[in-house]
């Protein structure tokens, strides 16, 4: 029983990081749908879990996006983290705080990525929130159909700790 859990569990995180990886490149313009599963996951799965889902996802759009060689791994993994040791002090299910939550750990990740950018090849990097507004904005419904995909996959979504 606990081995096909595991299992499910592998196969639901693989399969989500397709998926996102996906959509990614596909609409390369509007690069948050990793983020935004990486906080949601952090969220809900708690900080180990947005920790590592943010490491892979950050290393497998690192190559695929040729930026520095580990610099989304580190940063997403720092916001999975962070993001999983929210839960405790908001309403994840608030709209409101999850427009917060997602425009705090864009912000934060881009400022980690430029940091490195600049630290291992000394090119300034470009930070814009603008180009945010929108995919923040409507970040509630991403956070409706990560659900919906969660509860597809197992029974209930509680929030693990």
């Amino acid at each position: 029983m606990k081995a096909k859990q595991i299992m499910k569990k592998f196969l639901f995180y693989f399969t989500s990081i397709v998926i996102i990886i996906f959509l990614e490149i596909l609409f390369s313009k509007f690069s948050v749908f990793g983020i935004f599963f990486i906080i949601f996951i952090g969220l809900y799965r708690g900080s180990y879990s947005g920790c590592t889902v943010g490491f892979f996802i950050g290393l497998i759009e690192g190559v695929f996006f040729a930026t520095t060689f580990g610099a989304l791994s580190f940063s997403y993994s720092i916001i999975g983290y962070l993001s999983g040791r929210l839960p405790k002090r908001i309403d994840e299910e608030n709209p409101l705080a999850q427009i917060s939550i997602i425009f705090f750990g864009v912000v934060i990740s881009d400022s980690i990525n430029i940091i490195i950018e600049v630290l291992f090849t000394g090119i300034p990097g470009i930070f814009s929130i603008i180009w945010l507004i929108i995919p923040v904005i409507i970040s509630p419904v991403f956070f409706l159909i990560f659900k919906k995909w969660w509860m597809l996959w197992f029974n209930r979504l509680d929030v693990e700790r």
